[in-house]
């Protein structure tokens, strides 16, 4: 496969199992479609999520520490006026 920036990934292969009352829905829309393509969309997104959750899990605490600092000094900090 070959991305806008020109660079090529190796693709790897996996195994599907579909119902196939979806098959038959999409078997119209086959020309207009890739499904690998839009499956591989669907696993990027899958994966981001994935990452993105584990990510705050392990920087909760920091998250939670940083939250509290903005409650007491605001977003500037104290050494700035308020309105």
């Amino acid at each position: 496969m070959r991305t806008q920036s020109g660079v090529t990934h190796k693709k790897g292969r996996i195994s599907l199992s579909i119902e196939q009352s979806v098959l038959n829905r999409l078997e119209p829309f086959k020309a207009q479609i890739n499904l690998s393509a839009k499956a591989e969309e669907l696993f990027v997104c899958l994966a981001e999520q994935l990452e993105n959750r584990e990510w705050a899990i392990r920087n909760a605490a920091a998250l939670d520490a940083h939250g509290r600092d903005i409650a007491e000094t605001g977003l500037a900090g104290t050494e700035f006026e308020r309105i």
